[in-house]
């Protein structure tokens, strides 16, 4: 029996028993257990989201940590987990899409103009509103790997000219693709909608900044669905007082839940959704997890870790 102790932020029992569920189909001889519970001292793999690490102490016989989503940054952050233990990842195609649709959502109502149509249903205005011309827009993505990469591809299907950058240089048929100082800097400047999907290391936190915004083109819309860290709030606050960045969207904050109490809230052109662009999809991502499992259980190098000097 592998004993694999399981915490992910914010959820219920309830998830915990799907994830069981949905675990055992592949791999029959595991048993899924709460990390906060004395039977978790047992375990040899840790299935995490947000987790208390302290509590990984307990655990002597610990193989590996899976991350129960695309991030690591939440078992990395700190230092706390020794170098000879394994973080391995979760890449999975449906994350993937479901990231593309949010991003492609958001960009379909800033040009079309949503908010501004929902608020004349309100009011019963029946009158076409200006729509801009998605051909003469450049949109930038920030960060092309597993998920940026579907991304980036997507929206040049549907006819948006898009440019991508990561830090080392990539090749990707249809798209711009850019890397390192020079190549940011020319989509912070040459970019009419920026979207952000960046892994969250040390060298990517802030990185949003004013510099950055101030940079930016005049009207610039912003999109974030990579990791809050990323951006200076009260810069992009600031920013968008000020209409140099004429919308933000944003799903995901330095702190979550986003405090009530938040000047996020009050800002009309900053539209706020509760981290959900790309919910990790037990059905999905089950099999992929099961097999990491089977290969720490094995002294086996899973598919997805991370690499520690990359932070992904």
């Amino acid at each position: 029996m592998t004993i694999v102790a399981f915490y992910s932020k914010g959820t219920s029992i309830e998830v915990q028993n799907t994830w069981s569920k949905r675990l055992k189909f592949y791999y029959p001889s595991l048993k899924l257990v709460p990390l906060l519970s004395e039977e978790a001292k047992f375990a040899t793999v840790a299935l995490l989201w947000k987790a208390p690490l302290n509590y990984l102490n307990k655990m002597t016989r610990i193989k590996g940590l899976i991350s129960l989503g695309q991030g690591v940054d939440h078992i990395l952050n700190g230092n706390l987990i020794p170098e000879n233990i394994p973080v391995v990842r979760i890449v999975d195609p449906y994350m993937a899409k479901s990231m593309s649709h949010w991003v492609l959502l958001s960009i379909l109502n800033i040009i079309r103009d949503t908010y501004g149509y929902f608020s004349q249903e309100n009011t019963k205005i029946y009158k076409p509103r200006d729509e801009k011309n998605f051909l003469s827009l450049k949109i930038g993505v920030y960060g092309i790997g597993a998920i940026g990469s579907v991304v980036a591809k997507d929206l040049s299907y549907m006819g948006f000219n898009v440019q991508g950058w990561s830090r080392t240089k990539k090749k990707i048929k249809t798209i711009t693709c850019l890397s390192g100082s020079e190549g940011f800097q020319a989509l912070i400047t040459n970019s009419d909608i920026h979207v952000c999907l960046l892994p969250l290391t040390p060298s990517t936190e802030n990185i949003f900044n004013k510099h950055k915004f101030i940079n930016m083109k005049k009207g610039s819309c912003f999109i974030n669905a990579g990791r809050g860290e990323h951006v200076d709030e009260n810069h992009l606050l600031d920013s968008c007082r000020s209409g140099h960045i004429s919308n933000a969207v944003l799903d995901v904050y330095r702190n979550e839940p986003l405090p009530k109490n938040h000047p996020f809230w009050k800002q009309d052109n900053i539209r706020l959704w509760p981290h959900v662009a790309a919910e990790t999809n037990p059905e999905t991502a089950a099999k992929q997890i099961a097999n990491a499992i089977k290969c720490l259980d094995n002294n086996i190098v899973p598919p997805n870790t991370v690499d520690r000097t990359l932070g992904y």
